[in-house]
């Protein structure tokens, strides 16, 4: 078994992770965008605690799930877009990749 047998594995993770984050940043830049007609049937709050060099945090991901036919996206929105939309809401749903564009 070779000595750098530990590195050469390290190596070939560090290789993978970078390939795998590079084609999802890929998929997400060249994602067509889309309209369809859809209804808000879910929005919720994520609430995160995190801690950055030993102070602790708090930190919220506000999430609208919508109906498109037969099947949910889930968007991750800012505050005040997830305040804008209401359940039950109908129109067409504009979106690229995991980002919303428009909803009227």
């Amino acid at each position: 078994m070779p000595d750098n047998l530990p590195s050469i594995i390290m190596l070939g993770l560090m290789l993978l992770v970078s390939l795998l984050a590079f084609g999802r940043w890929v998929l997400k830049k060249f994602a067509p965008v889309k309209t369809v007609q859809a209804k808000v049937v879910d929005k919720h709050i994520i609430k995160l605690n995190y801690s950055k060099t030993g102070t602790y945090g708090k930190k919220e991901r506000h999430c609208v799930v919508f109906q498109v036919e037969g099947k949910k996206l889930s968007f991750y929105v800012n505050e005040f877009s997830y305040n804008g939309y209401r359940k039950g809401e109908t129109g067409k749903l504009t979106y690229k990749g995991d980002r919303i564009i428009d909803f009227q």
